[in-house]
């Protein structure tokens, strides 16, 4: 890996390191959050969380690529970003929530970056370590852009 390889990894590490500080600080509040609507958001998020962070492990070389298990993350995140706009339909509220309401203000927005989100999903290559490399950063981009403007703590 040359240096400009090492550079995309670790804006990539610092951009996944982002999304999953916000979403480990979340996984513990999943069981205090009274409306069911906005626990089944905050797991769909957390399963998100989990398949990239196998993935960028890989891609940073914390773990060995393991073409099964990269293939897996992907499926997880190809079903889960695919339920985001069905999770955020109705505007569930809870005081834990980090959901923005612009939401639902701006619904055509969001929706379609949560669209945007779920085609870079499908886009990822986890057939092998240099091509996981090139398509990971177009989803993790997508995330970040929908969690700056939606998110209450990205801001």
């Amino acid at each position: 890996m040359g240096p400009p390889d090492r550079l995309r990894g670790a804006g990539l590490f610092l951009m996944l390191l982002l999304l999953t500080t916000g979403v480990l600080a979340q996984s513990g509040q999943i069981s205090q959050v009274t409306d069911s609507g906005v626990r089944n958001r905050m797991a769909a998020m957390n399963a998100n969380n989990a398949a990239l962070t196998v993935l960028g492990d890989m891609m940073g070389g914390r773990a060995v690529f393991d073409r099964a298990r990269a293939r897996d993350a992907r499926r997880r995140l190809i079903a889960t970003t695919g339920r985001i706009p069905a999770l955020f339909r109705k505007a569930h509220a809870d005081p834990l929530s980090n959901a923005r309401p612009d939401i639902w203000s701006n619904w055509g927005d969001f929706k379609g970056l949560a669209k945007s989100a779920q085609r870079a999903a499908r886009g990822l290559d986890s057939n092998s370590l240099p091509r996981l490399r090139k398509t990971l950063p177009r989803l993790v981009h997508s995330c970040l852009a929908c969690h700056r403007a939606y998110r209450k703590d990205m801001r």
